[in-house]
């Protein structure tokens, strides 16, 4: 029997338990697994400065008559993308007691650890993937309507569709006409039944007076610091939380730094394959690639759905594809169409993976620059172990990525 001690326990969380850790973290979700890790960007303060290639030497391949002035020299277009590091922790406690219990067996000691550590990697990863979906603001619900403390919420598209679960979580409410006012600051909120307009929510406290449609919870004193999602990159418009632009670059006077949409969120319509093939056709046209670069969709689970219904109705054959990873998807000109849980509603992502890169100064990691993982909670007989990342998901060829949005589902 070997004794358990916060050393060997702390080694029992690092050795067993962070390899694993970060395999899941970075390869169970599609669309992390297929972004390349770049931790050799240049780093300046806490920031990355990412190279982006924006223009072609627009001399080249000029005809001249014989003995013709020469054409004028010219280079390639260069800017650079400065993309800010995001930190996002997860913290798990052991009780003194378990400790204590578990001193002298150090597989009872991993028995006891291993739920919280489970829990903990499970919870992380769906955090991290509704991230990298997000715009930035990592909202969790939309308001809908109500008042005290029972609301109603959704996916500010009009979808029962929240990343609210049953249990209370401590949140702000943001003001989405400035995207920073709290409106309320440190409540609780839950959800409860699916109703015609959304999720029904009971919240802590009574909701502001000055609430109006399109306001947002997000985890409590996390707005400004989630990391950069899909909303955010795959857009023709600035990001909501960056007046300055996605990385630094505005969209207005830079034509290269927008993505290729087709539809209109406002006005949702039925999906048609002549859509979705418009989307393809002006990444193509619009960027350094082309279709053969475009490695997969990326929709919700009810748009594939919808997807299978317009094959069905159009008499087409659905084909399934296997993709690296065991990750299967529905065909569509060649092309893999893949469902995520925690994707946005109504929409239709293409992605060239070539176009993003993950920016990391740090990847997952447990807390232990003094030498400890385990280190004792203030006031409390309990121990705790902080889960960190440092980074961010940075975009090289905004124009090389596509959605096809405001599609019914």
């Amino acid at each position: 029997m070997a004794n358990m001690n916060l050393t060997t326990a702390a080694n029992v969380l690092k050795t067993f338990y962070l390899p694993p850790l970060r395999r899941l973290l970075n390869n169970q979700t599609i669309f992390w697994n297929r972004l390349e890790r770049n931790e050799n960007f240049n780093v300046e303060g806490k920031n990355f400065t990412v190279p982006l290639h924006v223009s072609r030497h627009t001399q080249a391949g000029a005809g001249r008559a014989e003995e013709g002035t020469l054409p004028a020299k010219d280079s390639q277009g260069y800017n650079q993308a400065v993309v800010p590091a995001k930190y996002i922790y997860t913290r798990i406690q052991i009780s003194g007691q378990v400790i204590r219990a578990t001193k002298s067996n150090a597989g009872a000691f991993i028995r006891a650890v291993r739920s919280e550590v489970e829990g903990a990697t499970r919870d992380t990863k769906r955090s991290a993937n509704r991230q990298a979906h997000g715009d930035g603001r990592d909202a969790l619900a939309y308001y809908v309507s109500g008042s005290g403390t029972s609301v109603v919420a959704d996916d500010n598209l009009g979808n029962s569709f929240t990343h609210v679960g049953p249990k209370a979580t401590t949140v702000d409410l943001i003001d989405v006409s400035d995207n920073s006012t709290v409106l309320n600051n440190s409540t609780t909120i839950l959800a409860g039944a699916d109703v015609a307009t959304g999720v029904t929510m009971t919240l802590g406290d009574s909701i502001s007076g000055s609430k109006a449609d399109g306001d947002y919870w997000v985890l409590e004193d996390t707005l400004g610091n989630q990391m950069t999602g899909l909303e955010a990159i795959v857009s023709a418009s600035n990001p909501p939380l960056l007046s300055g632009g996605l990385h630094g670059i505005a969209v207005s006077g830079n034509n290269w730094w927008q993505s290729q949409i087709v539809g209109d969120d406002t006005s949702m319509v039925d999906l048609r394959f002549a859509n979705m093939q418009r989307v393809i056709s002006k990444m193509s046209q619009a960027s350094d690639y082309d279709k053969d670069d475009i490695e997969f969709g990326l929709a919700s689970y009810f748009m594939i759905d919808k997807y299978y219904e317009l094959c069905a109705n159009e008499r087409r054959a659905v084909n399934v594809m296997q993709l690296d990873g065991g990750y299967e998807g529905v065909e569509f000109s060649g092309i893999p169409l893949v469902a995520d849980a925690q994707a946005k509603h109504n929409r239709i992502y293409f992605i060239v993976p070539d176009a993003l890169k993950i920016c990391r100064m740090s990847d997952f990691d447990w807390m232990d620059d003094d030498g400890a993982v385990l280190n004792r909670v203030v006031n409390t007989d309990a121990y705790e172990a902080t889960l960190f990342h440092y980074g961010d998901i940075a975009c090289v060829a905004r124009n090389a990525l596509g959605a096809l949005v405001g599609q019914n589902e």
